[in-house]
């Protein structure tokens, strides 16, 4: 029998004083029972506690027990409620459902299947309340770039908490600033994993210390390596590895990767011991790893795309800019101590007509600098730097060459920006790319766009 304290509470509203005690008998064991045999008992009872579950009868010496029901409706909490009667007819049964009840039991009843219908119900209230809090609880950890998810995002938003807790292998795929490592980090948050998210940058990291980084080292094995050290894959045991950039890794290091995850097992720099390695892995690329071009190993291609998320760039989403915007700018807020209170709709205008080449990564950091530097209470244009002075550099336009429109305008600049990264590359498209913080793709539609 469980504890008094975990039972669910239930009031039986009845004047019929065998017919209380009989089942209260009989449900006793599982809750805890309180009765009342009028509308006024069962009021005083209510403005004290409302129970979990409520067993009604229609006809009671002060009223209709119905009036329960229509004023439980006003209160924030609504408990299960079972009518019962003796006089059924099918409008009092429609009444009851229509205000509430979730069923009609007739007297005299079946005691035993009442009991078993009130446990069914009350077990599904229960798992109700757990997704509701479990909800809950997921849109409060969401990063800002996923719950502005709308177009693009909207799959993405809806598959992640089905994924997250299988250990099958996750590759996000994007162009850089798209938000592939804060979404790692919703996914690790979703998974229920107790270990912790260890993140390694693959292209940050020299190569010439990338493996001894990844699988760590003991004492002696190479010249200075005069204690020994934890690799990242040790690090991530019980929880998840974070391996962003994958498309940088050297073929060497390929092939030892490839291992661990076939076999479990991998060796520290300098130890001749093998060890076995346990963790959830999540992998991130700004390319196509898929490409035979680009000397990534299709064997561990295969491995690491159990499922893959494809992030759309910023600019495919531009309805999300001024929520993604909004929520920059409360994180600024919070983070330089300033009490800015909105955008301004001109500024908002200007932010969705923007390409945003660097993503939401550039638009976080446009956002951050306004509010830093923001001596009011609004966001105007004039508080708005668009572009790092690199690429602003010799692509201004003075008031003369303005064109009429807004959208002309920034045609004019980015054809302007264009034209300056192709020039610093020497024509080459890819170079070009890097210096604006676009994919080849972007460029090459650009290009077509304004016929350059």
């Amino acid at each position: 029998m469980r504890n008094s304290a975990e039972k669910p509470t239930v009031l039986i509203v009845d004047d019929e004083r065998n017919f209380t005690e009989s089942l209260k008998l009989a449900i006793e064991d599982d809750y805890v029972v309180s009765d009342a045999g009028s509308l006024k008992q069962a009021r005083e009872i209510l403005r004290e506690n409302i129970p979990d579950a409520i067993l009604l009868d229609v006809r009671l010496p002060d009223g209709e027990g119905i009036e329960v029901l229509q004023e439980l409706k006003e209160t924030d909490r609504m408990p299960i409620v079972i009518v019962m009667t003796a006089h059924a007819t099918v409008e009092s049964a429609i009444r009851a459902l229509k205000e509430g009840s979730v069923d009609y039991f007739t007297k005299p009843l079946d005691i035993s299947k009442l009991k078993r219908e009130l446990g069914v119900y009350l077990e599904n209230r229960t798992l109700q309340k757990r997704v509701s809090d479990l909800d809950r609880a997921i849109k409060k950890i969401v990063p800002p770039f996923v719950t502005a998810g709308r177009g693009p995002m909207r799959e993405i938003v809806e598959r992640v908490p089905m994924v997250a807790p299988l250990t099958i292998p996750i590759l996000l795929q994007g162009d850089t600033g798209t938000g592939k490592e804060k979404l790692a980090q919703w996914i690790h948050q979703l998974s229920g994993i107790s270990g912790e998210l260890v993140t390694l940058s693959c292209a940050t990291m020299p190569k010439d210390i990338f493996e001894s980084e990844l699988f760590g080292y003991v004492k002696g094995a190479f010249s200075g390596a005069a204690a020994s050290k934890e690799g990242f894959i040790e690090k991530a045991e019980g929880g998840t590895l974070f391996l962003d950039e994958i498309g940088e890794l050297s073929d060497e290091t390929q092939a030892k990767l490839l291992r661990v995850l076939e076999s479990g097992a991998y060796f520290k720099l300098g130890d001749p011991r093998e060890r076995k390695a346990r963790f959830r892995l999540i992998t991130a690329t700004n390319r196509d790893l898929n490409d035979s071009g680009k000397r990534f190993r299709q064997d561990l291609y295969y491995r690491i795309n159990g499922v893959v998320f494809e992030l759309p760039p910023l600019q495919d989403r531009k309805d999300d800019i001024p929520l993604l915007a909004l929520a920059f700018l409360k994180e600024a807020n919070f983070a330089y101590s300033k009490d800015v209170k909105d955008i301004s709709d001109r500024a908002m205008d200007i932010l969705q007509r923007y390409d945003w080449p660097g993503n939401i990564r550039e638009l976080k950091w446009c956002i951050h600098r306004a509010v830093a530097t923001a001596g009011k209470k609004i966001l105007e244009t004039a508080d708005l730097t668009i572009g790092s002075p690199a690429r602003r550099k010799g692509t201004e336009l003075n008031e003369a060459e303005l064109p009429d429109t807004l959208d002309a305008a920034i045609a004019e600049i980015e054809k302007r920006y264009i034209k300056k990264a192709l020039s610093e590359a020497s024509g080459n498209r890819t170079e070009a790319a890097g210096i604006l913080g676009i994919s080849v793709r972007q460029l090459h539609y650009k290009l077509k766009q304004y016929s350059l």
